[in-house]
């Protein structure tokens, strides 16, 4: 199912309900997100499109929703086109969130997200995967 959210704020977020969905398309961005199951303690959230200063309020939500107690969050983002400086900003929602829920999460990252990581010289702590493949192992 893939949804638009509605109530869109002028800062471009999302009342959370948008997290309780399966797939989410951010309209003004282009950005779609999805979550599925990979086994019993693990999801794949996988981003297409765009994250930029619109769509980066919305995906933190998405994907912090998708966190609870023991579960393993893949956060796929290898096929995403454009990862503005923003984005950084959902890796710092979901380290909060893990912590909070003693979960964990794992990066997928494509060219776009590794650029802005080596072009900002941002050093992460979360495992990172060229495939979801390798982060299911």
């Amino acid at each position: 199912m893939t949804i638009t959210p509605h109530n869109l704020n002028d800062e471009g977020s999302t009342k959370s309900q948008a997290a309780n969905h399966s797939s989410v398309s951010v309209a003004e961005t282009g950005a779609i997100f999805s979550a599925t199951p990979a086994g019993t303690n693990t999801v794949v959230v996988k981003v297409h499109g765009d994250v930029d200063m619109r769509s980066a309020p919305i995906l933190a939500d998405y994907v912090c929703g998708r966190v609870s107690t023991g579960v393993r969050v893949v956060f796929d983002l290898s096929v995403v086109g454009f990862f503005g400086i923003a984005g950084l900003t959902v890796f710092t929602a979901l380290d909060q969130a893990v912590e909070a829920s003693d979960a964990s999460w794992c990066l997928v990252e494509g060219r776009a997200v590794h650029r802005l990581l080596e072009a900002a010289t941002v050093a992460t702590t979360v495992e990172r995967f060229e495939t979801v493949e390798l982060a299911l192992l």
